[in-house]
């Protein structure tokens, strides 16, 4: 069955930091605040309880593996000094995480609606009964 919105579409609107189904708005009002809602279509950015948890393992993830590593593998074998190498890596522990907060949730969002396409609006049936996308208000 072809859904309306493709992956790879998906996947090109989540790149860009804007909303999976609509592609218009961004997600984030700034660099700290994640919209709810999309501005522009109303789909549920912030689905529910717990669903914040998968943008801020990305995060820590890829501060974690992907900068403090690296720069602690590659000071240590060039004998850098263990100064300098700490003050680096608590400077990039701090600020990393918060520049990258936002591409933290589009990546979250990419990889929820590539595994899941059918929960985007866009790619719901019309007489579907299961319309109501936040969890809360399921139960």
């Amino acid at each position: 069955m072809e859904l309306p919105l493709s992956r790879t579409l998906i996947f090109n609107r989540c790149l860009r930091a804007s909303c999976p189904n609509c592609g218009k708005e961004k997600i984030h009002h700034s660099w700290l605040l994640i919209h709810n809602k999309c501005q522009s279509c109303g789909m549920l950015i912030k689905r529910g309880n717990g669903f914040y948890i998968g943008p801020i393992c990305l995060n820590y993830g890829i501060v974690a593996f992907g900068l403090i590593c690296p720069i602690l593998i590659t000071s240590f074998a060039f004998n850098v000094s263990i100064y300098f190498t700490l003050v680096l890596s608590i400077i990039l522990s701090l600020f990393c995480p918060i520049i990258f907060y936002p591409y933290s949730w589009s990546l979250w969002l990419m990889i929820y609606y590539l595994c899941f396409p059918k929960e985007l609006y866009e790619n719901r049936h019309q007489n579907s009964d299961d319309l109501l996308f936040d969890e809360d208000e399921r139960l």
